[in-house]
């Protein structure tokens, strides 16, 4: 029985390996983006605009976490 299974293994050889797409460097990454020239008092505007939002994205954060550690008490 045994002859038999090895006789069934040489039979079937390993599927072959699949083989990586050849393609050029120039191909793989596109080339980076230059950023936009923004004047810096745009910056810090913006910059303002998103520490506010995160500010008051925290307080719904704090207010939330409160009224759930005041209905389950901690276990």
């Amino acid at each position: 029985m045994s002859e038999e299974r090895g006789k069934t293994k040489a039979a079937y050889p390993p599927p072959p390996l699949p083989r990586r797409p050849e393609r050029p460097e120039e191909w793989r990454w596109p080339p980076p983006t230059p950023l936009p020239v923004t004047p810096t008092e745009d910056i810090s505007r913006v910059l303002k605009q998103i520490l506010d939002r995160l500010d008051s994205i925290e307080k719904r954060l704090g207010s939330i976490e409160k009224l759930l550690t005041e209905k389950q008490p901690a276990l």
